[in-house]
């Protein structure tokens, strides 16, 4: 019986190729996109999942209380980890990790290259993480103050395929450090990136402070089972009161699970960070749209077609067939369509990866032994066929035997097919408006006057003795015209290591607190970024004392309630100067967030040798030849660390990378959607102009134009996407307002988005089905009415 079915479904497809095609075609690339959506959402789900304690790890975050409400930090203090851990029996072990604060110069013999991705640990951090061992031991991974355990990757690059166990790699060409382990890769899936870990005993070796107030380390907890977090939380507080009287400080335990999808705080790891669980949810929703569109074309074209199958269901029942083995055979056939559909998909998704990837900065790839992907590789067909096939199915075996071989037929409800099309068209609104707005909102904050110039400046690390030299660098490149400005400062605008409430001002309350970003900058760093000082002066050689003065931002000054500020007492850390300048309110973050109070100081000699970054503010025209100049000043004095530059454009840019990407998804998905919608219609508007041609005929003789044939089709588009509008528009001006709040500074829902959405929807549909109604309406008349 079965092989009857199979052979009876085959001949019906060679018998309407067209029709075959485009149900076919449109179920694989609705598939191939679901599949595609579906490893994207897998791989966010599965960040971190590596480690073998991933359910107890737990990272200490920290919320800085100001006057205008908390700043949320995932730094802490270096001590308080240890703390925590010696004071808390269900806190097992602890471990701090700080990032470089720079690029290092890494070299081993002949090889030499700057890398990013060093940090600090401490022993118990691969008592805590998983990173399996290639060379060497977890259980002793320092065996000395000066060691380090490097990435594969890295031991790679720089010793080959020797076994790098006790030989050397030197950090800037100073500090020589042992390797005493190898670990496999860091997974892409990782929160945390690095290639060389070093003990974090040098940290202070290195000039970096370690103190209750200096809140700049990361640090991890591994938990013990069961543990009553409400309650570790009210003792945590309680040592909090004893370690910081102030009670500006308030700390939590984050759970590893949380930390890639339900991070929002100030400062992370690698910046600025926000929930990425409803980009999920986002993209679930998208995914269930476009495979629902091919749904509905599916289900539209089989029943307006079903007119071609009703006497062989008629003929059917009257040999016996009953209505649920019919149900079965077309429920069948759905089925065996899906899974031909599913393997022209997957071909697609194999063809497509390695730009998805690109496009979406994932290393994702089609794992068939990962039991949750086959798992949901199944709900997807199963979703798919069950969906498509049983409405057709339960239209098809309805067929009265003695109407429908009679020629009594009907082909679904016309309704239905409509109230589906209205669907697909709402969902490819959407999808644009939000395209739209999401471009409109990038297009904005790139426009926004950020108040700080970063055009056409690039930076260095400090290395080598450049810091040394700093100043006869700056004399030998203002000898070139390309070059305007060059400054020293401690870190970049676009993040933040450091701040305090270490700070008192002249007129302060007792109870007044302010936590302030804290910016180590040289003399020339207001010039060199174009920052407007709305009272004061600037940093000037010609003051000495200007070593330990300082200038806030407007925000600083309003927060902390200063009236006539210049010339105030303010001090830092005990250093006790006086404010020389207030500067206008700048970014230095992502628009997300309002500005901080900002507290800029001379940084000291020593820091300024060794740490922070130089920027070159250069000319708009013929960079390229200023950078050699750039480069040859640089090598004559320090030979032995090459320029390594980047442009600070590309840094503020990577602020919103993920809104970016979520920008050029939107884009692609809309466009899937719109295409697989007009394919639909246009199989739909064919088998509409078939069934119709004796009609077209018949006004053709009485007189009617082609014009007016077009038009009379034309009619049913433009309807469909005049409601389809009234649907989108209200869900796409609810989603959008919700996701703008996420901005501190946003644009305006423009009403214009939503009309020019629905302008370009119903620009396509209307040529999709003018195109099949002037095809209809130009067959000659006799024919037409002779053909049926």
């Amino acid at each position: 019986m079965i092989h009857i079915y199979l052979k009876s479904f085959l001949h019906f497809l060679r018998r309407h190729k067209a029709y075959s095609i485009n149900n076919i075609f449109g179920l694989s690339i609705g598939l191939a996109a679901a599949v595609l959506i579906y490893l994207w959402i897998l791989d966010e789900l599965s960040f971190d999942k590596h480690h073998d304690n991933y359910d107890n790890i737990c990272r200490i975050v920290t919320t800085m209380k100001n006057s205008d409400g908390g700043m949320r930090t995932t730094v802490t203090a270096a001590p308080l980890a240890s703390k925590l851990e010696e004071s808390f029996p269900e806190i097992i072990e602890t471990a701090r990790f700080k990032p470089s604060l720079s690029e290092m110069l890494v070299s081993h013999g002949e090889n030499i290259f700057y890398e990013k991705e060093i940090a600090f640990v401490d022993k118990e951090f691969f008592g805590i993480f998983t990173h399996p061992f290639i060379f060497g031991s977890d259980h002793d991974p320092f065996p000395d103050k000066h060691s380090a355990v490097i990435s594969e990757q890295v031991a790679q690059k720089y010793f080959g395929s020797e076994n790098p166990i006790g030989k050397t790699i030197t950090l800037d060409n100073q500090t020589i450090i042992t390797v005493s382990g190898v670990i496999e890769d860091v997974p892409a899936n990782s929160n945390l990136k690095f290639n060389i870990l070093i003990n974090f005993e040098m940290i202070e070796e290195l000039g970096m402070t370690v103190h209750w107030e200096n809140l700049s380390y990361y640090a991890y907890a591994l938990m013990s089972e069961n543990v009553d977090h409400p309650a570790l939380k009210a003792q945590i507080d309680t040592l909090t009161k004893e370690l910081y009287s102030h009670g500006a400080y308030e700390f939590f335990l984050q759970p590893l699970p949380e930390v890639h999808l339900r991070s929002s705080f100030d400062y992370d790891v690698n910046g600025h960070s926000e929930p990425t669980y409803q980009y999920i949810s986002i993209f679930i929703l998208i995914g269930i749209f476009i495979l629902s569109i091919s749904i509905i074309n599916y289900i539209n074209l089989s029943t307006a077609r079903s007119t071609m199958r009703a006497r062989e269901v008629g003929v059917r029942k009257v040999f016996g067939a009953r209505r649920g083995q019919l149900i079965k055979q077309f429920m069948g056939e759905s089925f065996l369509l899906c899974l031909l559909s599913y393997l022209i998909a997957m071909l697609l998704v194999e063809l497509v990866l390695p730009s998805f990837n690109s496009f979406t900065g994932k290393e994702v790839d089609v794992d068939y032994s990962n039991i949750s992907f086959l798992f949901g590789i199944v709900a997807i067909i199963g979703f798919t066929g069950i969906l498509s096939g049983s409405y057709p199915a339960l239209l098809l075996s309805s067929f009265i035997p003695v109407r429908t071989l009679k020629g009594d037929i009907q082909s679904g409800s016309s309704s239905f097919r409509r109230i589906l099309v209205i669907l697909q068209f709402s969902i490819s609104i959407l999808l644009i408006i939000c395209t739209g707005l999401v471009y409109r909102q990038l297009a904005f904050i790139q426009n926004q006057n950020l108040g700080i110039n970063i055009d056409h400046i690039i930076y260095s690390p400090v290395v080598g003795n450049t810091g040394e030299n700093l100043h006869l660098l700056k004399e030998e490149l203002h000898k070139y015209p390309g070059v305007l400005e060059v400054t020293n400062i401690s870190d970049l605008p676009t993040l933040t290591s450091s701040g305090t409430y270490g700070i008192s001002w002249e007129g302060r309350n007792d109870e007044d607190r302010l936590f302030v970003t804290l910016k180590k900058v040289d003399h020339d760093y207001i010039p060199t970024f174009g920052i407007e000082l709305a009272e004061g002066r600037n940093f000037s050689l010609d003051h000495p004392t200007d070593s330990t003065n300082f200038i806030l931002n407007e925000t600083a000054i309003r927060m902390m309630n200063i009236e006539d500020p210049i010339g105030k007492k303010f001090t830092l850390w005990g250093m006790e100067g006086e404010i020389i300048g207030v500067a206008k309110d700048y970014n230095f973050n992502s628009l997300h967030k309002e500005i901080d109070p900002i507290c800029l100081h001379i940084t000291n000699p020593f820091y300024a040798k060794k740490y922070g970054y130089i920027c070159f503010k250069l000319k708009g025209d013929n960079i390229r030849n200023t950078i050699k100049n750039i480069e040859r000043s640089w090598n004559k004095l320090n030979p032995a660390f090459p320029l390594n530059y980047t442009f600070l454009e590309d840094d503020y840019a990577k602020l919103y990378l993920s809104e970016s990407r979520m920008r050029s998804l939107f884009a692609l998905f809309a466009a899937l959607s719109i295409f697989l919608s007009c394919l639909g219609l246009y199989g739909l508007s064919s088998f509409m102009a078939e069934r119709r041609t004796r009609e077209i005929g018949i006004r053709k003789v009485v007189g009617a134009r082609s014009w007016q044939i077009v038009s009379m089709f034309s009619w049913d588009a433009l309807k469909w996407v005049l409601i389809a509008n009234l649907i989108a528009w209200p869900i796409a001006w609810l989603y959008m307002k919700h996701w703008l709040e996420d901005f501190a500074y946003r644009t305006s829902i423009s009403p214009w988005i939503f009309l020019l959405s629905g302008f370009i929807v119903l620009l396509i549909s209307l040529f999709t089905l003018s195109f099949q109604a002037l095809k209809a309406a130009r067959i000659n008349p006799a024919t037409s009415i002779r053909s049926e």
